[in-house]
């Protein structure tokens, strides 16, 4: 009975310094995803951080836009040796940032305006 008592504390104990270190907004940085500090990420610290973090915005009602979209650890894991160091995750989120920039200009091109109240002085 004191073993099982215990066994549940430090499971709450653990779950609670994870969601302490899981932000509900935002991008979250490499350290919320390397669980045991090791200096890479494996698929097993990913997933569950990912589905913890989740599970902590199902459960305060935010909304989770965008969950289908999320990427998978492959996706990250440039070399595919099953890590993802510091350098991957950086290169991977900089690329998404760069085409989410790119895709969010589309549509915006050089006609806009035109019908829209807008006058040509020619």
């Amino acid at each position: 009975m004191k073993t099982l008592r215990i066994a549940a504390i430090s499971v709450a104990l653990c779950s609670f310094l994870v969601a302490q270190n899981t932000p509900n907004r935002g991008p979250m940085p490499f350290s919320s995803f390397d669980l045991n500090n090791d200096g890479v990420i494996t698929s097993e610290e990913f997933y569950k951080v990912r589905n913890d973090r989740m599970t902590q915005k199902a459960q305060q009602n935010m909304p989770m836009r965008n969950a289908a979209n999320a990427p998978a650890f492959e996706s990250m894991d440039k070399n595919k040796d099953g890590k993802i160091t510091k350098e991957e995750f950086t290169e991977f989120r900089l690329e998404r940032m760069k085409n989410n920039m790119k895709n969010k200009g589309q549509g915006m091109g050089m006609q806009q305006g035109k019908g829209m109240g807008m006058m040509n002085n020619k």
